[in-house]
């Protein structure tokens, strides 16, 4: 009897074990996509708009662009997104060692510069849709849950475009960041907004790991008038 009840509560160890390990090892399986270089974006200068447009790009298994689709919308700035695509590199995801089709999300956040007004609302896109049935990967990218807009400095004349590699962390939050494109004076103002951004954990075979998703802060001319 006793040795019964040992090998029940063995049984139930290994299996608790097991449990608590599949996270660690899903994550251990697979190493995302990265971002490797990302061209200026311009500002459309027949827009009055501003806010956050987020492009899902679908990479093959070399890491190069497969597709893309807009997740969040705004009718005069989405084009000024979606046409720098083909100019972005990405590095190809892994799973088990082996390249991978993939999914990047990518935000890109429209903000002139001396705007004081309060940012537009943003409605969150969260990692929760329908995945690509095509991908072995059942990957679900990063969410971003809220949104925050720099103030950039007024005294520098040049537009640009910031881009930051985000990791997000199983639990949501960011785990580290990387400068991909440094446009000196607004880098360290996009740094500081990202501080007030909120994500959500990318989920791989429905559990959340950790995983990357792209800033870029696109910064317009200083305008005359402004």
């Amino acid at each position: 009897m006793d040795m019964q009840k040992i090998s029940i509560c063995s049984g139930l160890a290994i299996v608790l074990l097991v449990c608590c390990a599949m996270p660690d090892m899903a994550q251990a399986t697979f190493k995302p996509a990265e971002v490797t270089s990302a061209p200026d974006i311009p500002y459309p200068i027949n827009s009055i708009a501003d806010g956050v447009v987020v492009l899902d790009v679908s990479l093959d298994a070399t890491g190069a662009v497969a597709g893309v689709n807009v997740a969040c919308d705004i009718p005069s700035l989405t084009s000024a997104a979606t046409s720098s695509i083909p100019s972005w590199k990405f590095s190809p995801a892994l799973l088990l060692g082996k390249p991978v089709p993939w999914v990047m999300r990518i935000a890109f956040v429209f903000r002139p510069r001396s705007y004081l007004a309060a940012g537009p609302a943003f409605t969150p896109v969260l990692s929760n849709g329908n995945p690509d049935q095509t991908r072995q990967s059942e990957f679900l990218p990063p969410g971003v849950i809220s949104a925050v807009y720099p103030q950039y400095p007024v005294n520098a004349a040049a537009p640009g475009t910031v881009v930051i590699q985000v990791t997000v962390g199983r639990t949501g939050a960011v785990q580290r960041t990387k400068l991909v494109r440094d446009v000196a004076p607004f880098s360290q103002f996009a740094v500081n907004a990202l501080n007030g951004w909120r994500f959500q954990a990318a989920t791989l075979h429905g559990k959340p790991v950790a995983s990357t998703l792209a800033m870029a802060f696109v910064v317009p001319l200083l305008l005359s008038a402004e």
